[in-house]
């Protein structure tokens, strides 16, 4: 008895995991109305707040991270456009996707330009040796 209810238990476990409910998404563009910098040890992260149109016509403003490039920034100013996804039924929970790849790769792309640049010096300096 007690090895089939562990058995039901364990087939029944990912009916039960992913019959939460599932956010779903809605992409609108929307404007930059202030930038604020916040700094938490190392870490710099810039927060937009962000004023958008829902689906219904209801304004909304509530809070995005912009992804920013180390020591550079995310590029993005005041009044700017930006795109927006917002989760249906929870509007406040938005996010953007502008700048993400260049800004998880925008060091290493960076370093890569460096020695790139570096390299080609060198190969001049040993050919005029």
């Amino acid at each position: 008895m007690i090895k089939k209810t562990i058995i039901y238990v364990l087939f029944l476990l990912p009916y039960i995991i992913s019959s939460q409910e599932i956010n779903e998404w809605v992409h609108t563009e929307g404007v930059i109305k202030n930038i604020e910098i916040k700094r938490s040890g190392r870490k710099i992260r810039e927060i937009a707040t962000v004023e958008f149109q829902k689906e219904n016509g209801d304004t909304i403003e509530t809070f995005i991270e912009l992804y920013r490039i180390p020591f550079l920034g995310s590029f993005k100013s005041k009044e700017d456009n930006i795109k927006v996804h917002y989760d249906k039924n929870n509007p406040a929970n938005a996010k953007t996707n502008t700048g993400k790849f260049i800004s998880e790769y925008g060091l290493y792309i960076l370093i890569a330009l460096g020695i790139l640049f570096s390299a080609k010096n060198i190969l001049k300096a040993r050919k005029l040796k």
